[in-house]
């Protein structure tokens, strides 16, 4: 499953920020383990920064487990900084065009 989100923070964020963010947050939450099995994937060419949307690919019963683990999320870098899910789609192409107005791609 793919889980569209954006980042509602103070100042912009980067995408290096963000993926340590998530990280440091999936581990503490899931252990080694569970981060493993989710099968996490930040996908780096949908992530727009002015608009601060991005799209973690996720397998489709850790859902819920990711969903709390952006949730957790409150400091990205030095910014504080919270998580939005926007929604949860089964393609990238409707993540595009439901969630981050992409038109026809």
């Amino acid at each position: 499953r793919y889980i569209v989100f954006e980042v509602i923070s103070e100042n912009k964020i980067t995408y290096n920020d963000l993926m340590n963010s998530v990280w440091n947050s999936m581990l503490s939450f899931l252990g080694e383990l569970g981060s493993s099995d989710a099968k996490i994937w930040v996908v780096q060419n949908l992530y727009k920064e002015n608009e601060q949307k991005c799209v973690i690919k996720c397998r489709h019963d850790y859902v819920e487990q990711v969903r709390a683990v952006l949730a957790l999320i409150q400091m990205v870098g030095e910014t504080r900084a919270t998580i939005r899910i926007l929604g949860v789609t089964g393609t990238i192409k409707s993540a595009r065009t439901k969630y981050l107005g992409e038109e026809g791609k």
